[in-house]
Parts: structure tokens; C-alpha cells; sequence
């Protein structure tokens, strides 16, 4: 599903690309058959981490972060506060709780999968609004 998403051409935008390159990699590595368009998808991924990591842009109330987690609130004054599941390591350990955990109720699974849902799209959404914002930025 993600090849078909992802399509022939067009940035790839991420934040932390060496992070999601690596899990791409590895996945590619159990799964042969996507070697080759994991290599020529890698060539096309951004990463929206390198202006603030490299300090291109800085707000003060990002109080010294260039994650997401305190870009977000600075550009946007959105966040994380409140979610259910508001970081990565809780989103991964809670994924593999309900996915191979034993004895874990189907109302379990699924009150953690919404929460996940919930987190992934603010994740993708943040993005979408920190790029919207660094171009009325530009504009200024």
C-alpha cells in the first residue's frame, strides 16, 4: 500500500529522515521483493528536521528542540498535550503491546490502535503545518 501511495516521483517528506530511512531499509531487508524501490525511493526523501537542526530557523519557545514536539507548538501553537499516546517510544512499545502481547482484550487493541491513529495523523499533520508556515515565513 505504501508503493502505490508513494507513487514514481515527487519529494518524499519526512521528520528525522535517517530514522524512517533506516526502518525502511530494514524492512526491505525481510522483504526482498522491495529492495529496489526502497533504494530508489530513499534518493527521494527530505527532511524536514534540517532547518531546525541546523538552526536555518529558530523560535525561542522551541526552547533549544528541533523535534517535532517543540517545532510544532512554535510555529503553529498546536501540540501534543492532552493525547493519549503523545510520543514515539509509548507509540511503539503500545504497538507491539496490543499487535504480539498475549492476553490483550480486542477492546484493548482497538482503543490503542484509535489512540495511534490519533498520534500518527498529528505527526502527519504537523508537518503539512510546519511546511505551510516556513512559507509564510519566506514570504515576509
Amino acid at each position: 500500500m505504501l508503493k502505490k501511495h508513494l507513487g514514481t516521483k515527487g519529494s518524499i517528506v519526512t521528520y528525522n529522515a535517517s530514522f524512517e530511512k533506516d526502518k525502511l531499509k530494514k524492512a526491505s531487508d525481510v522483504f526482498t521483493e522491495y529492495k529496489e524501490w526502497n533504494e530508489e525511493i530513499q534518493k527521494r526523501i527530505v527532511d524536514l528536521l534540517d532547518p531546525f537542526r541546523s538552526f536555518y530557523y529558530y523560535h525561542p519557545s522551541q526552547l533549544g528542540s528541533a523535534s517535532i514536539k517543540g517545532v510544532l507548538p512554535a510555529l503553529t501553537g498546536k501540540g501534543y498535550e492532552g493525547m493519549e499516546i503523545a510520543d514515539g517510544g509509548t507509540a511503539s512499545n503500545e504497538f507491539l503491546r496490543v499487535t504480539f502481547g498475549e492476553n490483550v482484550a480486542e477492546s484493548e487493541k482497538e482503543r490503542v490502535r484509535s489512540a495511534l491513529e490519533k498520534y500518527c495523523a498529528l505527526d502527519t499533520m504537523a508537518m503539512v503545518e510546519i511546511v505551510g508556515r516556513l512559507g509564510e515565513e519566506i514570504k515576509r
